[in-house]
């Protein structure tokens, strides 16, 4: 429909899904992993945005700011760009969480005030405590320069509707948006379009649901697709199941240790540069 046509117009679509492969090579990524394996493993770093996917949900439930799902939603993948080319050494995840969360409550036309974010943010982290209100509101500008003023996020939650309406398998609804929730996890927004996320998390859904021959035959029959998406289909599939085996147990506990080992940088004002100074 209108919706996907208009995604593949997007800045969301032309800009913002990455070939991690690919990009591997580049001289930005190289530098952001080089500095992130300073102080986190790449098991950690995978634990560490599990949590802060965690994190931006509680605090957009948090009773001081209450905002819709497709504001967290909208956030998540503001901190997923942001910090697939910045290092989490430099800049403090909750504050970032926290900035973003600001941001799409205004993009998605539903506003929370930055101090209602601020006392969220001190309630739920011990890491960001210092970090104030004005760092939310002066980090406000400084992160929508690193999202390339790219705002409009397309998500999952139409295309799931529309081929659930389309495929008739009401039994899946609410598992397949769940799945949708925790997909935001990963760092599949960067690197899939949203209807494919759309369809891995029916797929899943209908495993977890006893649905899976209905929802195998809806797959096979009614849609079409081309290798290359039925293969992006499977990616994201494992991907979802794999983050339920290995990454569904974190203890807060563990979770802390790992927001230890993250330096606790000053804010991110008008006085810093996008990207940090080179030390050799």
């Amino acid at each position: 429909g209108g919706m996907a046509a208009n995604f593949w117009m997007s800045s969301h679509c032309q800009e913002w899904l990455r070939c991690k492969a690919d990009d591997a090579k580049t001289p930005l990524q190289q530098e952001k992993t080089r500095r992130n394996r300073i102080i986190l493993t790449e098991s950690e770093e995978t634990k560490l945005r599990v949590h802060l996917a965690m994190f931006i949900s509680n605090l957009g439930k948090h009773h001081q700011v209450r905002c819709r799902q497709r504001v967290i939603a909208t956030a998540t993948v503001y901190l997923a760009r942001f910090f697939y080319n910045n290092s989490y050494k430099d800049f403090h995840p909750h504050l970032i969480a926290a900035t973003a969360v600001y941001l799409a409550s205004k993009v998605e036309e539903s506003p929370v005030q930055p101090n209602k974010i601020e006392k969220a943010l001190k309630e739920l982290s011990r890491s960001a405590g210092k970090y104030g209100v004005n760092d939310i509101v002066d980090g406000e500008y400084f992160l929508m320069e690193e999202l390339k003023f790219n705002l409009i996020v397309f998500h999952p939650y139409r295309p799931l509707q529309q081929y659930l309406a389309d495929a008739n398998l009401q039994d899946v609804v609410s598992t397949a948006w769940y799945l949708i929730n925790d997909s935001y996890r990963l760092d599949v927004c960067l690197e899939y379009p949203p209807h494919i996320v759309a369809i891995a998390s029916i797929l899943v859904a209908g495993t977890y649901a006893n649905q899976h021959a209905a929802v195998h035959a809806w797959f096979t029959e009614r849609l079409a697709f081309n290798d290359e998406h039925r293969l992006q289909v499977h990616q994201v599939t494992e991907q979802l199941l794999n983050m339920y085996e290995e990454y569904s147990h974190l203890e807060p506990e563990e979770i802390q240790e790992l927001l230890n080992k993250i330096p606790n940088p000053p804010p991110v004002g008008s006085n810093m540069e996008p990207l940090p100074q080179h030390h050799h």
